[in-house]
């Protein structure tokens, strides 16, 4: 019997130990880092091993995975820093009411990149290739250039409030202040569209050039009176790939430049319809 009680008693002491040794990493604790100093974290950015946070006093970097940290503010003129995306070796700062800052030197420096930009509180911004979307209240703008320049992109979109940014396969997802999400393909925004003053004759699609391409190539129409005008890409399935045009045209020559970047190697289809004009060509993209 007292065997069996030392046995009992040793298996109710180790049963209290084992549970124990399970549950304990569930009692891990956060652990504060040293710095950023004197401001409210407002977000955060990884390039390679270099974390960028954004302050309401500036830019910190931390190369050492957040052991210390280096207030990076040289030529950021604004540094209510709300937003921070990173593009290649670009960092691009946006803040409260200053645009957008950019750096190409892991915050080293910074210079303001603000040209088409009408909107200067950048509450978000969001990365797909080389192109930026930059958030504010009055909608989405897009630069194509490294923030050389900024064109506003907010066709459809009727709360134009945009507090967040979010890329997530070929869509760009907008978060509103009261007006809920907001969804559209990245390449209907990136298609870049230039205007020839030669009035034509006739509606007409040409054929694209180059063709095949990898990953651009352009799309020319004619316009000879003024009309609402839709062009379109389907992929071979007859699925809707982009919109590249989907407004009323004055009459003139166009040229849309498409990028198929995001799209797999194959045979896809454009179609122009404005009025009684309609007509579909073949393209083919090769990767």
């Amino acid at each position: 019997m007292k065997t069996f009680l030392q046995r009992k008693g040793r298996l109710n002491l180790l049963v209290p130990l084992f549970m124990l040794s399970m549950i304990s990493p569930l009692h891990a604790q956060w652990v504060q880092t040293n710095g950023p100093y004197g401001g409210v974290v407002k977000c955060f950015a990884v390039s390679g091993t270099n974390i960028f946070a954004g302050t309401s006093v500036g830019v910190y970097l931390s190369t050492n995975n957040g052991t210390s940290w280096t207030q990076v503010n040289n030529g950021l003129t604004n540094t209510n820093v709300v937003s921070l995306a990173v593009s290649g070796t670009n960092i691009f700062a946006g803040t409260f009411d200053g645009g957008v800052f950019l750096s190409t030197n892991n915050g080293t420096s910074w210079t303001q990149v603000n040209n088409g930009l009408t909107n200067t509180g950048v509450s978000s911004l969001a990365v797909s290739g080389t192109n930026i979307f930059a958030g504010t209240s009055v909608g989405v703008y897009l630069s194509t250039n490294n923030g050389t320049s900024w064109t506003q992109v907010n066709n459809g979109l009727k709360n134009t409030d945009v507090r967040s940014l979010v890329v997530s396969g070929t869509n760009l997802f907008a978060g509103t202040y009261g007006g809920g999400v907001w969804r559209r393909p990245v390449s209907e925004m990136t298609s870049v569209e230039s205007y020839s003053t030669d009035l034509p004759t006739d509606f007409g699609l040409e054929q694209n050039y180059p063709n095949p391409f990898n990953p651009t190539t352009n799309i020319m129409y004619t316009v000879p009176n003024k009309e609402y005008v839709n062009l379109t890409v389907y992929n071979i399935l007859g699925e809707k790939i982009a919109t590249l045009v989907d407004e009323e045209k004055a009459p003139g020559k166009y040229t849309v430049t498409f990028d198929g970047s995001r799209l797999p190697s194959g045979v896809f289809f454009y179609r122009l319809h404005a009025g009684k004009f309609n007509e579909t060509r073949e393209m083919v993209l090769v990767k």
